[in-house]
């Protein structure tokens, strides 16, 4: 990875974890990252209350909208989806590529 990859992804990973402890009602959090077939997925998820479709949707908040922009400008991809008390799942998929 890069260091621009490196600091963005960084960044979501803290936004994902700032986001659960203000409002989730999380008691766990379990994280992965991984290379997937040339890209870098990290998948974070709680047992917090979940996120509404109402919420993701028409959010004004932005660590969401922070979140989506530094994926969308890596060329990634990036979803977070909610069970009604039975937590969220963020997942970030980042193609790799090399130093140049």
């Amino acid at each position: 990875l890069d260091d621009k990859q490196v600091s963005s992804i960084f960044r979501i990973f803290q936004e994902v974890l700032t986001n659960v402890a203000r409002q989730a009602q999380a008691s766990r959090v379990s994280t992965v990252m991984r290379q997937e077939t040339g890209d870098l997925r990290l998948e974070v998820r709680d047992n917090g209350r979940g996120i509404t479709e109402e919420e993701r949707l028409h959010s004004r908040s932005l660590g969401l909208i922070g979140m989506e922009e530094r994926t969308s400008l890596l060329g990634g991809a990036f979803s977070i989806q909610g069970v009604d008390g039975a937590g969220t799942t963020v997942t970030v998929r980042i193609p790799i590529r090399g130093r140049s």
